[in-house]
């Protein structure tokens, strides 16, 4: 084997920076906080969220409203493939969040899904204006 033929195998063909790439981005994979991408926002007469579920099945998403918390679990299954594994980025497990929402009239909230996307419609507690009154002295 001559120099040129030495050189030219795959493990030089590779930059070294990688293998540190690689590395970095599987430590923080293992440490990062699992979750999903949610926008809340707050109408006249309710509070809309939106979460993002792509891939999660309708059944197997679970709310609840207790305590003037609102708690989304997401129970996130991976179907397993036969074969030597070439990359590895999607992950099964539970997801939750829980986000505080005050005066709340817990039997009218809604939820539905589509596409992917969770949409919870949480009603407020309709109180009436105080316009005020006039006292008379007497």
């Amino acid at each position: 084997m001559n120099n040129r033929e030495f050189f030219d195998q795959a493990i030089f063909k590779n930059n070294p920076r990688d293998v540190f790439r690689d590395l970095g981005e599987q430590v923080f994979n293992q440490f990062s906080t699992k979750s999903f991408p949610t926008n809340v926002y707050s109408q006249k007469n309710q509070y809309v969220l939106e979460a993002e579920l792509p891939g999660v099945k309708k059944q197997d998403i679970h709310l609840k409203y207790e305590h003037a918390t609102l708690t989304i679990k997401v129970i996130k299954q991976v179907s397993e493939q036969t074969g030597s594994v070439q990359l590895s980025e999607r992950s099964s497990g539970e997801l939750v969040r829980r986000f505080e929402f005050e005066d709340i009239n817990k039997n009218q909230i809604k939820a539905s899904y589509e596409d992917g996307v969770l949409v919870v419609i949480l009603p407020k507690n309709v109180t009436e204006e105080d316009e005020g009154t006039t006292i008379t002295v007497e």
